[in-house]
């Protein structure tokens, strides 16, 4: 449909004529319409002069011959101009046709010639701007396409989004309700909450206090059953009171929990309770004591074993009163144990039994004092006595954290000394 705009410029190349060209003149001698002007007037005076010469002497025939030229040369002026206004006006015909659109019309080539120069070049144009034209058309059109599925599709996504947005709406209203329903029962639940919380807070208080009640109770009791037996005793008055200070202090300095430290220091308050079965003339007896005395007293753990056993105590109090007198290496009494088998809050209330009841006064000899307790306890340590338990007890002695009652320290009132068998505690 379109020309070789290199094929047409060149003049060798072949040269259509969609239009026929202009007849004789347009196919005559050389294809330049200046050349043409140049030859036919040439032509015209050539004959002009020829006709001049051959009819000079006929004045008549002169003027026929000089109209006849006349009017030839006009003939050739009009073929001419013809020949120059058709291609022009041709080509303004068609650039108007395709001002309005029309873009198969093409400019009548008449020859070769400028204007059929001008013809061709105009025809090549037009072949590439109706092809410039097809291709924007064909991309209009398939923007046109890509455009309507572009909108389709964001019609669609708009029905979409409309429908999603309104199930968000739903949903959001949904959940407002859910929220406002479960922050209703929330608060109906925390006021529920609210007021168990006071009961149980009241429940609490009440506990609290029946507990304490309970624990001045107990403590009562431990020292009304202590106070017994040194009723019973003079000289184990304070004794079971400043061994379960001493007794604490150690476990403490052992770091033992809270517990076990609170169980070994009621079980201290009572661990001598057995000999509350002990006759009292054996218990304050100045001279030796028999055999059988002695059995007497060195079976009071069991005794106090026996009183205590059937009492619910949150601590093993009963086994701790039972074992204060055994000894690491199973040379004690009453079940000569030996090493892990006995408790450590036993082998701690062993060692400060030892050290309190050598240095307090005694029936069958004066207080020896505080170097002489601790003298007792080195002399048995890892053999009679826990290791850790001596050092610690030791160690609070000599760093001035513990010391006995000034009064239980310096009582050292002079009895006169049996030669029986020495019952440490």
């Amino acid at each position: 449909m379109s020309h070789n705009l290199k094929e047409i410029l060149n003049p060798s190349g072949p040269s259509p004529n969609p239009g026929g060209g202009s007849g004789l003149l347009a196919n005559f001698g050389p294809r330049r319409i200046r050349t043409k002007f140049f030859l036919f007037f040439g032509l015209l005076m050539a004959g002009y002069l020829a006709l001049f010469i051959v009819l000079s002497k006929e004045r008549g025939i002169m003027l026929v011959a000089g109209l006849a030229a006349l009017a030839l040369g006009g003939f050739f002026v009009f073929l001419i101009g013809d020949m120059i206004t058709r291609p022009l006006v041709q080509m303004t015909r068609t650039a108007e046709r395709l001002a309005n659109g029309d873009l198969k019309q093409r400019a009548r080539v008449y020859g070769r010639d400028e204007a059929g120069l001008l013809a061709r070049t105009f025809n090549a144009m037009v072949d590439g701007l109706e092809k410039t034209f097809r291709e924007l058309e064909l991309r209009n059109r398939s923007l046109e396409d890509e455009a309507a599925k572009r909108a389709v599709q964001m019609d669609k996504d708009a029905g979409e989004r409309l429908r999603v947005e309104k199930e968000l709406r739903l949903a959001r209203t949904e959940l407002d309700r859910l929220v406002d329903k479960r922050t209703e029962e929330l608060s109906r639940a925390n006021d529920e909450l609210h007021g168990k919380v006071l009961e149980t807070r009241r429940s609490e208080d009440y506990l609290q206090s029946s507990l304490d009640r309970q624990e001045k109770a107990l403590e009562g009791v431990f020292k009304a059953m202590s106070l017994t037996l040194e009723i019973r005793d003079p000289y184990m008055a304070g004794h079971q009171h400043r061994v379960s200070s001493l007794a604490v202090a150690i476990a403490q300095e052992m770091n033992l929990p809270w517990e076990k430290i609170e169980g070994l220091r009621l079980a201290a308050i009572i661990h001598d309770i057995g000999k509350i079965a002990v006759p009292t003339e054996i218990m304050t007896k100045l001279g030796r004591l028999t055999k059988s005395e002695f059995k007497l007293i060195k079976d009071h753990p069991r005794v106090g074993y026996e009183i205590v056993k059937d009492i619910a105590f949150p601590w093993p109090v009963a086994h701790i009163i039972l074992q204060h007198h055994e000894r690491l290496d199973g040379s004690g009494y009453p079940e000569g144990l030996v090493g892990d088998a006995i408790l450590p809050e036993a082998r701690i209330l062993a060692v400060a039994d030892v050290v309190e009841a050598i240095c307090a006064l005694r029936p069958y000899r004066p207080a020896l004092g505080l170097e002489k307790g601790l003298e007792e306890a080195r002399k048995g340590r890892g053999i009679l006595y826990d290791t850790r338990v001596v050092d610690a007890c030791i160690k609070l002695f000599r760093d001035g954290r513990f010391s006995f009652k000034k009064e239980a320290e310096t009582a050292c009132g002079e009895r006169t000394t049996g030669s029986g068998p020495q019952n440490w505690g």
